[in-house]
């Protein structure tokens, strides 16, 4: 059998992790939301009444009335997973979507 020169041995071995690489990590933007619905985070603090909103896939907004009761960064198009019921009780200065208590978000 032939010998490897050590070129073709570093060839290989490169060739190997880039095959294993993309297996290996996770994405940083992906996320898996279980038993949870998901949402995109948007600022609409410049419009009057309004202020952090979370779009649905389906471009549903939403108006969480208790958002900064949890401890997550509120960055713009950051996706987050969460579960709400709907606030009928309450109105909306905003009125850009339905006004909602949210019961888990991260």
């Amino acid at each position: 059998m032939k010998k490897m020169s050590f070129i073709q041995l570093k060839l290989l071995v490169a060739f190997v992790l880039m095959l294993l690489i993309p297996v290996a990590c996770e994405r940083e933007d992906e996320i898996h939301c279980v038993d949870t619905e998901t949402g995109i985070l948007k600022n609409l603090t410049g419009l009057d009444g309004c202020g952090w909103i979370i779009q649905l896939a389906d471009s549903t907004k939403l108006e969480p009335i208790n958002l900064n009761d949890f401890d997550i960064e509120l960055k713009e198009d950051k996706v987050v997973c969460f579960r709400y019921h709907e606030r009928t009780d309450l109105g909306s200065y905003c009125m850009v979507g339905q006004i909602v208590e949210i019961d888990f978000i991260e």
